[in-house]
């Protein structure tokens, strides 16, 4: 009985492990591009992952952390952060990384 609980353990931790990837994937994706928006600056990108972090992964992602740096031709977006742990002694680290040109003008382009 204690190896079924312990597995039936582990697959729950892996469930919350996905999904904390996915809360991560879906704040990199919102802060680049915000980021990446004509006009638009990193502390932009930054604002809008944390909103989307504390919208949607405040309880599964653990300590999260984003960071956004903005070229002129560029955006990357790095959400970081630890999986909420279900099985004791488990922590499992999260990354998403998000990379996207930024929107600028070109003068004498033509469609």
């Amino acid at each position: 009985m204690p190896l079924l609980l312990g597995i039936l353990m582990f697959i729950v931790q892996a469930g919350v492990y996905l999904h904390a990837i996915h809360i991560a994937q879906a704040a990199a994706t919102r802060a680049a591009s915000v980021a990446a928006a004509y006009g638009a600056s990193a502390s932009q990108g930054e604002e809008a992952g944390r909103t989307t972090l504390d919208a949607i992964g405040h309880s599964v992602l653990v300590d999260p952390t984003v960071a956004v740096t903005r070229t002129a031709t560029e955006v990357r977006v790095e959400v970081e952060g630890t999986a909420q742990t279900v099985v004791p002694g488990v922590h499992w680290q999260v990354r998403a990384v998000v990379v996207r040109p930024t929107e600028r003008f070109v003068p004498g382009s033509a469609l």
